[in-house]
């Protein structure tokens, strides 16, 4: 049991998210109302579900095969 487990998140805050993925908040927020990834609303603060990132992730890298 020496090996490291992945870790996933359940929850990003849209800041950590964006750093993720290598943009700005204010862009990624363009790009998640754009792409229609899914969000929640705890308390003031929004989030994306760990998985909903991880979809998006894939679809926008599949996107991005397609057009090359």
């Amino acid at each position: 049991m020496g090996q490291k487990q992945k870790r996933e998140r359940l929850f990003l805050d849209i800041p950590n998210a964006a750093e993720l993925a290598g943009f700005s908040i204010r862009h990624f927020r363009r790009i998640i109302e754009e792409d229609r990834v899914p969000i929640v609303q705890i308390g003031r603060k929004f989030f994306i579900l760990g998985r909903d990132f991880e979809n998006w992730e894939n679809t926008r890298k599949s996107r991005h095969l397609a057009n090359q």
